[in-house]
Order: C-alpha cells, then sequence, then structure tokens
C-alpha cells in the first residue's frame, strides 16, 4: 500500500440553527473529507465529521461536563466537537439535542435504540451512528494520514501482519486507526478490553479476526484523513 497523500484540510463554513448544546454557530467540515466518508456508508448508517474550532467545548452538556472539571480546554474542546457531530447525526434520526455523557469505560452512553461510536484526533472529530438492530454494534476512528514513529509499528502489528504487510503499511497508522475502531466496538458490546496482538486485521478482505475467532468487518479511506469503519453483525 503506497503511503496516502496528506490532503491538507479544506473548511468549509456554513451557518446552523441555534440548539441546546450552545448558541448559534459556525458548522465547519472539510469537503473532501465528506466525500471520502460516503464511501463508508451502508445501510442505516450515518457519518459525520467537524474540524474542532474553538467556542466547540461549549458544545457540552452540564452531565457531559462531569468529571472534566480538571480537563484541558483542549480535551474539552474535542469533547464538545465530537458530541456536536453525534447529535446532528441523531436529529436525522429524530432524538433532537440528546445527551451523551460517558460511561465508567469511558464510551458514550447511547439512548435506548442506538449504537454508535465517536472519535477524534488533534484537529477532527468524526461520529457514527445507527439504530440498533438485533447483535449490531459499530466503532469508528480517525488519524491523521501520517506514518507512526518506528518503535511503534512492533507494539501495533502481529507477527501475522508483519508477515504480510509491506513496511509502509505498517508504518501507516491504518492498521492502528483499524483496531482502536474494531476495540471501540467490541467494547461497546462487552465492555471487554482488548489489546493491539488480540486483533489481526486483513486489509483487502476487509475483516478483522478476534482472538477468540470473532470477526468484524472493517473499512477504511486513507485520504485527506484515515478514518476506520468496524462494524460487527450478528
Amino acid at each position: 500500500m503506497n503511503q496516502p497523500f496528506v490532503a491538507p484540510l479544506q473548511v468549509a463554513e456554513q451557518r446552523t440553527e441555534p440548539s441546546a448544546a450552545g448558541p448559534g454557530d459556525e458548522a465547519a467540515t472539510d469537503p473532501l473529507l465528506a466525500q471520502a466518508l460516503q464511501t463508508l456508508q451502508m445501510p442505516n448508517l450515518l457519518l459525520g465529521h467537524r474540524i474542532i474550532m474553538p467556542g466547540d467545548e461549549d458544545a457540552l452538556f452540564p452531565i457531559e461536563r462531569a468529571g472534566r472539571e480538571q480537563a484541558t480546554l483542549k480535551v474539552r474542546r474535542q469533547s464538545g466537537a465530537v458530541r456536536r457531530v453525534a447529535r446532528e447525526l441523531l436529529k436525522e434520526l429524530g432524538l433532537p439535542d440528546i445527551e451523551l455523557p460517558r460511561l465508567p469505560n469511558g464510551a458514550p452512553k447511547w439512548p435506548a435504540g442506538i449504537v454508535g461510536s465517536l472519535a477524534h484526533d488533534q484537529q477532527v472529530a468524526v461520529a457514527a451512528v445507527m439504530p440498533s438492530t438485533g447483535s449490531s454494534y459499530i466503532g469508528i476512528d480517525v488519524e491523521p494520514a501520517e506514518p507512526l514513529p518506528p518503535k511503534v509499528m512492533e507494539t501495533i502489528s502481529t507477527p501475522g501482519e508483519q508477515r504480510k504487510y509491506d513496511s509502509e503499511t505498517l508504518q501507516g497508522r491504518v492498521l492502528f486507526c483499524a483496531k482502536e475502531a474494531v476495540y471501540k466496538a467490541f467494547n461497546s458490546k462487552t465492555g471487554q478490553r482488548l489489546s493491539f496482538q488480540d486483533v489481526d486485521i486483513d486489509l483487502a478482505s476487509g475483516e478483522a479476526v478476534l482472538k477468540d475467532g470473532q470477526c468484524m468487518s472493517v473499512a477504511a479511506i486513507t485520504s485527506p484523513r484515515i478514518v476506520v469503519l468496524a462494524r460487527h453483525t450478528e
């Protein structure tokens, strides 16, 4: 796999209506990323993103700020931005101004009948939501399209992955991002943890195999940001 092209973020400003999350503000999106995210779409799934901007920290509801009093402005801003994205998606499902507090495991608490996942890096927040159907669960992650530090590579990749992929793929962030997405999906359903070595990713088939034999589908984009969506349906 070639090293993904790192495209600069392109910000499109559009006015949005005021909501309970905060005063009227501007929704900042990257049109290239919005277009790329469309390739990850599947039935009943809603995806969205936002460029993290000053003022996003004000989007947190009181219950979402609870326990974060000592958090840095940067952390609160990222948390507010990603919840703004999720709330816009939930609004499309007829669920406006939904609170998304953190559970003890750090995952957001979704309303009944909804499964979802949140992620952000230093600049971008992404969210995925869909109606819950049986045993479906999802995870999403986002990373800049940049290489990993060399020593991290061996920690992330399994021996099988090290044999399977060339150095460019191993040094990139796609495997890391995929495993983070799989972890979020698995943890949201079971409450259990996974290590990087517990998951083997096959990028060609779009499949993640867990240590217990469970399988999840994974789909990725690599420009202008790496975003991976993991999904399991029984």
